[in-house]
């Protein structure tokens, strides 16, 4: 018997907190959002698929490992079927992977998927889309404490402004709904309140361990864990840019991304940059690596 309850996809820029997110879902009693898939769409050919081909490639991607799950559990939701649509096929691991947590919802969180928002709402039409967002300037500092990701100002500020766009472009194009904008900020200051806005939005109904993810931090990865050492406590900002970035990269950030800062609401330090920031990001738009992103305490709190 399937259980009732479609896919919902958490999604934004990386470093925004949408692992918290996943943690404060997982601790939810009726929720399951394993790790990262990004298989989704590398593995998407088409529509229609073989269920063995299509059981061979999830069981050999290096993401579908990471879930810890055996493939032959996707395969007994598949049973008895040659081919099946794409998204059913997918579908079909997302609901072995709750089952196997004793879930009846199931939802994912890839943060780059939202460059892929069209391919999936198409794919799965009654999928929910949650854009998380945070302030580019507070990425931008988070990238500098992690092994990957942009290590320039205007790299951060190019990546953050081009995938939150597409982000927006996207969902708000989407019937009313199906995308729920969510700022970080928010989260964090009002933990309770967002909570409660999101499982509304989800069809969920709230639950009070969701504001303690801390206790289900076992089902985050190592690796995230490791890069997001905030998932195990309390909810709190790890990060402030009005604290912790120089003023000159401040003005070099704002004058790559800052329309897109003001589109989202956030207040601009450099509402017009000088001209050396400008020619600054001119210059890091044409590919230099300008403003040095610099490991920094982190915040209090």
């Amino acid at each position: 018997m399937r259980r009732k309850g479609g896919l919902f996809f958490i999604v934004g820029s990386a470093r925004s907190g949408t692992t918290l997110l996943r943690t404060m879902l997982n601790a939810h009693p009726q929720v399951a959002v394993p790790p990262e898939s990004r298989f989704i769409v590398e593995l998407y050919r088409g529509d229609e698929v073989t269920v063995d081909s299509f059981l061979a490639s999830l069981g050999a991607h290096k993401r579908f490992k990471t879930w810890e799950l055996p493939v032959e559990s996707v395969a007994q939701e598949l049973a008895g079927r040659s081919s099946v649509p794409y998204a059913e096929a997918i579908s079909a691991g997302y609901r072995a992977y709750a089952s196997a947590r004793g879930k009846q919802r199931w939802g994912d969180k890839t943060p780059r998927y939202i460059e892929h928002i069209p391919l999936l709402a198409r794919l799965f039409p009654s999928a929910r889309f949650v854009h998380l967002v945070r302030d580019g300037r507070d990425v931008a500092l988070s990238y500098a404490d992690v092994p990957f990701g942009p290590k320039s100002v205007t790299k951060a500020a190019q990546l953050w402004s081009a995938r939150v766009s597409a982000g927006m472009s996207a969902g708000r194009s989407l019937p009313q709904g199906r995308y729920l904008e969510l700022r970080y900020e928010e989260l964090v200051d009002d933990p309770e309140t967002q909570a409660k806005a999101l499982c509304d939005f989800l069809r969920l109904v709230f639950a009070p361990e969701m504001l303690e993810p801390g206790r289900a931090h076992r089902e985050v990865l190592k690796r995230a864990a490791l890069y997001n050492p905030k998932v195990t406590g309390k909810i709190s900002r790890s990060r402030s840019w009005t604290q912790q970035m120089p003023r000159s990269q401040v003005e070099l950030f704002e004058a790559v991304a800052g329309d897109v800062l003001a589109r989202l609401g956030y207040e601009r330090l450099f509402p017009a940059p000088g001209p050396r920031a400008k020619l600054k990001a001119s210059l890091g738009r044409a590919g230099l690596p300008l403003g040095r992103l610099k490991a920094t305490p982190k915040a209090p709190g």
